[in-house]
């Protein structure tokens, strides 16, 4: 195969495998973004924002009201408004003995009524603006809540694929523990520098046996988690580490390198702009209310059916109201306190942002250091259990290189699961969206 071909064929394998989607990744996460219990309770809140938005929406339509009575009553004074509202009194019913003492009489009545209004301080028209923003708010939530919820799954995903790499190469050098123990005598007290050799092969084989206790227990840990946000048992599916780092690329990183406001800061900005529209609607409280009306009812008694109709045009006026001093100041406070949340929330965001930028960029150029390290400490264990196999080195100088890889492993896996947390804090602080959730 000439060398131009070679060279065609590794760019080929490089680019499938930069670009190749994880389907066991994508698939969890269709299911678990299916039964989310955050993401259903977001979803609902939103729904209940846009119908609260469309009834403030509504606040100039008329108020159309049906009302109905019955009852029985010897009252005097509600007989004689009876007869009144049935246009049947007669010049008998006023005899002093009758209107003092009626007889007992059932007496319906029903109307049906309208209401419109036609000014009303400002209220109805701020609490309508306030709505709409409310609105916003919530969807921008909806948006933060969904980025939040992905990136927290995508972490504790990738950071059990770490750990199961990590107990991989733990095994390794275990198996390479066991094999020198067993295989070769170092153990005679006589020979000083064997037994030392020996204890120190036993002692890394505790520390490894340490790690991989450690590993199980985060390991069980993340695979809990997942299963119950996945409501099935999850088998993680095992990784090269390559395409690990190919993953985190493709679903854990963010190509933004600004900062811009997040979902997040935009939700309270909006409530911070609703909250400035109660202001308004405090203020209206001040202020006339004018409005048409209009009323036709029908009564029956004793005598006859009647009706009886109404219009006309209505004022009111709250002049005092002891409870109402001071809310519109109150509502100021509030809605400034709103704004500067809000604002110190979106500094407190860019800080992180950059922080988190100049993190990353860091722990990769140290991982890139670390992951060339144990490239070369692959090759010297190699060259190292030759030497020693053939006696020309000690079982003690053995340990020393194998103690050096497994503290390289340690130092390697503890940048990588700060890298994966990092990356995830900035999906959060991004205003771009992985392209998984587009």
């Amino acid at each position: 195969m000439n060398s131009k071909l070679m060279m065609l064929l590794i760019f080929l394998l490089t680019t499938l495998s930069v670009h190749a989607k994880d389907l066991a990744f994508e698939a969890l996460w269709n299911k678990v973004s299916e039964e989310g219990l955050v993401l259903k309770s977001s979803a609902e809140a939103v729904e209940a924002a846009k119908i609260n938005s469309s009834r403030a929406e509504n606040h100039w339509y008329p108020n159309i009201y049906a009302t109905g009575s019955a009852y029985f009553t010897n009252d005097p004074g509600a007989n004689m408004f009876s007869l009144l509202s049935q246009r049947s009194i007669t010049q008998s019913d006023f005899n002093p003995d009758s209107l003092n003492h009626p007889d007992a009489k059932l007496l319906t009545k029903g109307g049906l009524g309208l209401n419109l209004p036609l000014y009303e301080g400002g209220m109805k028209s701020s609490l309508s603006k306030a709505s709409r923003l409310q609105l916003n708010s919530k969807q921008n939530e909806d948006s933060a809540n969904l980025i939040k919820f992905y990136s927290e799954f995508a972490k504790n995903y990738f950071l059990l694929q770490s750990l199961m790499i990590q107990d991989n190469d733990y095994k390794k050098i275990n198996n390479t523990l066991e094999l020198i123990i067993s295989n070769y005598k170092v153990g005679n007290k006589g020979n000083m520098i064997g037994h030392s050799g020996l204890l120190g092969l036993k002692s890394l084989k505790n520390r490894l046996l340490v790690l991989k206790g450690e590993n199980t227990v985060k390991t069980e840990a993340y695979k809990k988690a997942l299963s119950l946000l996945s409501h099935e048992e999850f088998v993680p599916k095992y990784y090269e580490t390559e395409i690990l780092y190919s993953n985190l690329q493709a679903y854990l990183s963010s190509a933004q390198l600004d900062y811009e406001e997040t979902s997040t800061i935009k939700a309270l900005e909006a409530n911070a702009l609703a909250a400035n529209e109660i202001v308004d609607v405090e203020k209206s409280k001040n202020l006339p209310r004018i409005g048409l009306f209009a009323e036709s009812s029908v009564f029956n008694g004793d005598r006859k059916m009647a009706l009886a109709h109404t219009a006309g045009l209505y004022l009111n006026w709250n002049l005092f109201s002891g409870n109402d001093i001071g809310s519109s100041t109150q509502a100021i406070h509030n809605a400034n306190a709103a704004k500067y949340y809000a604002q110190a929330l979106s500094q407190k965001e860019k800080i992180e942002f950059i922080s988190m930028k100049g993190s990353e960029e860091v722990l990769m150029k140290t991982l890139e250091t670390l992951e060339d390290s144990q490239k070369m400490l692959n090759e010297q264990i190699k060259i190292t259990r030759d030497l020693f196999q053939n006696g020309m080195i000690n079982a003690l100088q053995f340990v020393e290189v194998l103690s050096r890889h497994v503290d390289l492993l340690v130092s390697k896996f503890e940048v990588e699961n700060k890298l994966i947390e990092i990356k995830a804090t900035r999906i959060n602080l991004s205003k771009l969206k992985p392209a998984i959730l587009k």
